[in-house]
């Protein structure tokens, strides 16, 4: 699991987190009780129509498919093959947002593991 450098508001513009993508390829979208209600990639991006002036929740992915930290690597990557997803929110019992697992950190796990 990969700590958040990064999430967003549903209520932001996408110019204001636009920067993020130069370092990651989506973002967890989080409420004001941090709850994960979302994930913005730069495929959303792709499809907002009002360009940088759409908002991130007229463009996030949602719900968000997420899993609790007691998961194991293997349920990570059976639902992001099952959901055709390339990064995973990881919540609490609260749904508050504590984490995200990607791609890279699935490969990375599976390789420590030979």
């Amino acid at each position: 699991m990969s700590e958040i450098r990064y999430f967003a508001r549903p209520d932001q513009l996408l110019e204001e987190v636009d920067s993020c993508f130069l370092d990651v390829s989506g973002l967890p979208v989080v409420d004001t009780d941090s709850k994960c209600i979302g994930v913005f990639s730069k495929k959303d991006r792709a499809k907002a129509s009002k360009g940088l002036q759409s908002t991130v929740a007229e463009v996030m992915t949602t719900p968000a498919v997420s899993l609790t930290a007691d998961k194991t690597v293997n349920d990570a990557a059976i639902l992001m093959l099952k959901n055709k997803i390339h990064r995973i929110p990881i919540v609490n019992e609260a749904d508050q947002l504590v984490g995200m697992v990607t791609r890279t950190d699935i490969f990375k796990a599976l390789q420590g593991e030979n």
